[in-house]
């Protein structure tokens, strides 16, 4: 057998070792994202997330005078990223001594890191610009038109991540946008007789269109960036991932939360950038900040689709909290829309 044989037997058995040990990593990852998405752990962390995502709008609300925010979005997410980075830090601490130490080298971190500025933006972007669009309608038009995330999200899951989706489960996405536009268009179509009060009448101010689609292609583009970035890296450890990411976001928020307080102020003294918090405001960034780590868990190991129906179902919270603090009477529109969610649940998940 000649030399050239032989180099060309031993290419061949290299390159099918890779693949079958690309195609065991895999199976391993695929295997363990399953076991990690079936565990009780799991499911009560999604349940958490329908409870923080449906609470958040009325928290924002109880925090308004006047028809103003009164605290700063920058500076209530500086301290939402800071918290969720001391946390992935600690736990990284804990749990590998020598990789946490690694981290804080310049060098060994700001070229992996580097992926993570994207999403960093974005996420800047589109949770800054969640609270000022509260100021450019009021929340019932709010309700309807974000809820077109839920298309963006499944688009651009197609495109980034290039998994084909079924035709069924297509028609689930589809039935679970339309049931939660639904649900909006019943609280516009069938208003309280009280009318007196500015979100309880609606109003789209020529901006705030086109900061709606951008907020839903900010919020799309910035979940399925994210999840191709950390399961492209999936053996990586998901603290590791947290931190480069929750470092750009609180080098980003920084600037502004801190910036703009100070050229307003006449001295440091005056300074004050926690102008306009309450209770409800740090309500916000605790639950927020358990809602954000806890969805990077569910977006490494599963996938952005179940943040849309966490997103979806959170109208039920947001309607129950509704009645207990502002009043809302519950009409038939909100048990249509629950009965289409659920029923968009079991298509998409069955087989």
């Amino acid at each position: 057998m000649s030399n050239s044989t032989k180099s060309n037997d031993i290419s061949v058995d290299i390159s099918t070792k890779q693949n079958d040990i690309t195609k065991t990593n895999s199976q391993s990852a695929e295997k363990e994202m399953n076991t990690v998405s079936q565990s009780i752990v799991f499911r009560a962390m999604v349940l958490f997330q329908v409870m923080a995502y449906g609470s958040y709008s009325v928290l924002v609300h109880l925090c308004e005078r006047n028809g103003s925010i009164m605290f700063s979005s920058t500076t209530m997410n500086l301290i939402l990223e800071i918290i969720k980075l001391a946390f992935s830090i600690s736990i990284l601490l804990i749990e590998s001594t020598k990789t946490s130490i690694d981290l804080f080298n310049y060098k060994s971190w700001l070229r992996p890191s580097l992926p993570y500025a994207i999403p960093g933006v974005l996420y800047f972007i589109n949770n800054n610009l969640a609270v000022y669009i509260q100021l450019q309608m009021d929340p019932a038009s709010y309700q309807i038109l974000s809820n077109f995330k839920i298309v963006t999200t499944a688009i651009l899951y197609r495109l980034i991540i290039k998994q084909k989706l079924t035709r069924k489960q297509w028609f689930a996405i589809s039935l679970l946008f339309f049931s939660g536009l639904f649900y909006s268009l019943g609280a516009i179509s069938d208003p309280t007789k009280n009318d007196v009060t500015q979100k309880r009448r609606m109003y789209i101010r020529p901006l705030g269109l086109p900061m709606v689609f951008a907020y839903c292609t900010f919020s799309g583009l910035a979940g399925v960036y994210n999840e191709w970035i950390l399961k492209k890296h999936y053996s990586e450890s998901l603290h590791v991932q947290n931190i480069y990411l929750y470092t750009y976001g609180t080098l980003l928020n920084l600037i502004p939360s801190v910036g703009i307080p100070l050229l307003k102020s006449q001295s440091l003294s005056q300074l004050n950038i926690f102008k306009g918090f309450s209770i409800y405001t740090w309500l916000i960034i605790i639950t927020q900040a358990l809602n954000g780590l806890f969805m990077s868990v569910v977006i490494k190991h599963t996938s952005n689709i179940i943040r849309l129906f966490v997103i979806s179902f959170s109208l039920v919270v947001t309607a129950v909290l509704s009645v207990l603090v502002f009043g809302l009477t519950l009409n038939i529109y909100f048990f249509s829309s629950f009965a289409a969610m659920t029923c968009a649940l079991y298509l998409y998940y069955s087989k």
